[in-house]
Order: structure tokens, then C-alpha cells, then sequence
């Protein structure tokens, strides 16, 4: 059968008109920063949870976008200040902000140039990591309520440590205090790292930080897991049992990594964002990789992620006012 000179035009530009848009598409795909290069801010120091989760995110972004994704450390002021050199950029799509536990509670303890309620966007909440306590090998303690009893006995006799006045640790031995009617005398460091040194050498009898801080001493001996604040058991740490199943129903309290992005930000690129960060939080590597540090994946959509740091504001805003919690 031959076909006319009109039918091969009508093909031909058909053909065309696929390229285009396949082009389009891609060109979309790679434009979603105009200058081509998307960082990740972390406003805390390498090493830590906070930028192992941001390389692995930035690792398969690269992949998805076919932008390049850098990660960039702006470390002080317990988040604050990579936090408010963000909330100065332009919406762009070319800059987004790792947030962590601090974010919720900085606005409460510090004076800061930027709203944090109104000076971002919210993306995805990308995981939680609970916060645990943990006792040096030498203590008498084999449980927590054990624990608690001794602190019942001694008011303030006993210690702990933190990585700092206003941690979420700090936050939520606070609340364990209030719920147990004890008090404890909080040993504040500058950062997870040297409190959790300081209790390895024995120098404070425990610690309260995060599965990932604490979590792989815990499973070396090197120190005794008493009680971990998550929703469930963490897959790190079967053994050690929730706040939950001691009785205190509903207790929960987790550190969280979310992605927030300037307020300027059109709705298109939070939607892009989200929809592309959702993706690799699919990745069997990704996913490998943030369990490995304790992070239990979350994908929140933006709302959700909105909802979240709005309930983390008001309930640590009130710990801060109820104890009188002052930055260090």
C-alpha cells in the first residue's frame, strides 16, 4: 500500500513533535535549579546523622536530577546559624535546608534573626531517630525502673549527660522527670560526641542522645542500654524496651531530619522536591544506609512535615517555659 505525500508530512511532524517534548522533558528534569548546581545545607558539623543522611540524599538526587548536588556544612549555634543563612536565599530551587530536632526548639532558647514558623517551607520529613538512655557498665542499674528508684531516693544526686542545654535529649529527660517525679543533674557538652566519651571513660554514670550516638556502644558493652523514647522497639536495638511498655502510654520523643526549603519557594519546586526525595527514599541503597545511623524512614508529604515541626514547637516551647530553660 503507498501512502501520500500528506500522510508522511502528518508523521513526520508527529516524530517531531515527540522529540520536543521529550527534550522538554528532560530539560525540566535538569532546570529545576536555573545555575545547575542544588546544595544541601546541613547547619551541623560533618560526621554526624544529620550529614550522613544529607550525602545519601544529595548520592541519589544526582542520579534522579541529572543536576549536580553538593552538601554543604554552615555548623554553630545549635542549627541556628546554617538555618538562618538559608532563610536568606532566594527560593530558587537551588538550596534547601537539612533541619534537625534543634529547629523546633532554637526559636524558644535563642534570639533569632528570622521567624522559623513563617521563614521556610516544609518539603518531607525524611525520618525519626529516638532518643535513648544509656548507663556505664559500672552503674547498679540492670533496668530503669531500677534507676528511677535510686533517683527517687537521691533528688539531684544523680547525673547524666547531653550534647547540650536545650537538646531534644535534654528536652525529653525533662519530660521523663516530670512524668517519674524526679529530677536529675544534667551534665551539658558541646556536641553527642564528647558526652558519650565522657561516659564510656566513666566520668558520668549515664547519658541520654540518640540511637545513632549511643546505639553502637550499646551493642559492644561498652554501655547498658536502660530505656529508648520511640514508638516501638528500634530495629537497632530490639532489646531495649519504650518508655511506652514501662507504662508511660503514649510517651514518644525521637530526634527528626526534615528538608525545608526558603518561604519564596514557588509550590511547583516544593512539589518537585518532595515528589523526587520521596523516590529515593524508596532506594534499597538510600534506605541501607539511613537505617545504618539509626534513622527510621518517615516520607512525610509537605503538610505532614508542617504539622510535625508546628506539635514540636508548641510542645517543647512549654518544657522551656515550665523548667526555665536558658541557652548556654
Amino acid at each position: 500500500m503507498q501512502c501520500s505525500e500528506g500522510f508522511w508530512r502528518v508523521v513526520r511532524a508527529s516524530a517531531l513533535c515527540l522529540v520536543a517534548a521529550l527534550i522538554c522533558d528532560k530539560a525540566d528534569a535538569q532546570n529545576i535549579c536555573p545555575d545547575n548546581v542544588i546544595r544541601i545545607v546541613v547547619p551541623f558539623p560533618p560526621g554526624g546523622p544529620t550529614d550522613i543522611a544529607a550525602r545519601v540524599l544529595a548520592e541519589k538526587l544526582r542520579e534522579r536530577l541529572g543536576q549536580n548536588v553538593i552538601v554543604e556544612s554552615r555548623a554553630g549555634a545549635a542549627g541556628a546559624t546554617g538555618t538562618g543563612y538559608v532563610a536568606g536565599l532566594p527560593g530558587n530551587g537551588c538550596t534547601m535546608l537539612l533541619a534537625y530536632d534543634t529547629h523546633a526548639v532554637n526559636p524558644y532558647l535563642l534570639n533569632l534573626p528570622f521567624d522559623t514558623a513563617t521563614a521556610f517551607k516544609p518539603v518531607i520529613l525524611i525520618g525519626t531517630i529516638p532518643n535513648m538512655v544509656a548507663a556505664h557498665p559500672s552503674q547498679p542499674w540492670k533496668s530503669f525502673a531500677e534507676m528511677v528508684a535510686d533517683a527517687k531516693k537521691e533528688p539531684e544526686r544523680l547525673a547524666y549527660a547531653t550534647g547540650g542545654t536545650g537538646t531534644v535529649a535534654h528536652m525529653t529527660m525533662k519530660l521523663v522527670e516530670q512524668h517519674y517525679g524526679f529530677q536529675l543533674r544534667q551534665v551539658p557538652y558541646r556536641g553527642g560526641a564528647p558526652a558519650a566519651q565522657d561516659l564510656l571513660a566513666g566520668h558520668v554514670p549515664m547519658m541520654v542522645g540518640s540511637v545513632t550516638a549511643l546505639g553502637a556502644f550499646v551493642r559492644d558493652g561498652k554501655a547498658r542500654a536502660l530505656v529508648q523514647t520511640g514508638t516501638a522497639r528500634h530495629p537497632l536495638l530490639p532489646e531495649t524496651p519504650t518508655l511506652a511498655e514501662l507504662g508511660q502510654t503514649g510517651f514518644a520523643a525521637a530526634a527528626w531530619i526534615g528538608i525545608l526549603v526558603p518561604a519564596s519557594s514557588s509550590d511547583a519546586i516544593v512539589t518537585r522536591f518532595n515528589t523526587e526525595l520521596k523516590a529515593v527514599l524508596q532506594d534499597p541503597w538510600a534506605r541501607e544506609r539511613l537505617a545504618a545511623v539509626g534513622v527510621q524512614i518517615t516520607a512525610s508529604s509537605p503538610a505532614e512535615l508542617g504539622s510535625h515541626i508546628k506539635a514540636e514547637m508548641a510542645r517543647w516551647s512549654e518544657v522551656v517555659r515550665r523548667h526555665n530553660i536558658k541557652a548556654e
